[in-house]
């Protein structure tokens, strides 16, 4: 994915309600932020492979969505780690029930990282009549190790494709995190991408809690200008 610079806007975490949380639960800031940008697939920045199709396709209008999610580690004054997240899009016009902006494509599909693992051995010796087992673990070979998603990508030709972030062994949920998706819009309609952002934070003491992001009108409804 080409990459540019995105100005992010810092959100509020706002935990979930559950039964045996504190009547006024206390928001998380700092924590998370989100930016985006919309850009004509003309733009050299478009992937070459999406702006090929829309011009494959001249009687339609496309757009190439970017945005961006910021995960940033614990403060003394916001606890807890990132264990996963989810990020959300509901591409409509302002017509009820007419046709709606389909994300023909999105990036990334999958986004995996190395995960090293250990392989176990095991050594049998016989000492004095009895049967001694023993078993050992050495690391694999760094070229053997596995590799985990930490970005997943659902949705795509559909209306509502969302991604799903989470760490793995080894892999914080941290740092920024770049999303696209190459939205036929629909001609002479006003084009909104609806979003929806939640998370999920280990705490010491409280075990795991969800939260919500409080979203700004700005990020919450992005209009996607023809």
């Amino acid at each position: 994915m080409s990459t540019y610079d995105i100005t992010t806007q810092p959100i509020a975490l706002v935990p979930e309600r559950t039964l045996g949380s504190p009547p006024d639960p206390e928001a998380l800031h700092g924590r998370l932020s989100l930016g985006w940008d919309c850009l004509p697939v003309a733009e050299p920045l478009v992937p070459a492979d999406w702006a090929a199709y829309a011009a494959a396709d001249p009687g339609r209008s496309y757009r190439h969505l970017v945005l961006v999610c910021s995960f940033r580690p614990e403060t003394a004054r916001a606890r807890g780690e990132f264990v996963s997240a989810s990020l959300g899009l509901s591409l409509r016009t302002d017509e009820e029930g007419g046709p709606t902006p389909i994300a023909r494509a999105i990036e990334p599909g999958e986004r995996t990282a190395p995960v090293a693992s250990a392989a176990s051995t095991v050594s049998v010796g016989l000492t004095t009549g009895v049967l001694n087992v023993q078993a050992e673990r050495r690391a694999n070979d760094p070229a053997e190790a596995r590799r985990e998603w930490l970005v997943r990508g659902y949705g795509a030709s559909q209306a509502t494709p969302m991604w799903r972030f989470r760490r793995a062994g080894g892999h914080p949920l941290v740092g920024d995190h770049a999303l696209a998706a190459l939205v036929q819009t629909v001609p002479g309609r006003l084009n909104v991408a609806d979003v929806l952002l939640a998370a999920e934070i280990e705490h010491r003491t409280l075990g795991i809690r969800r939260y919500r992001a409080e979203l700004t009108p700005a990020l919450s409804a992005i209009t996607l200008p023809e």
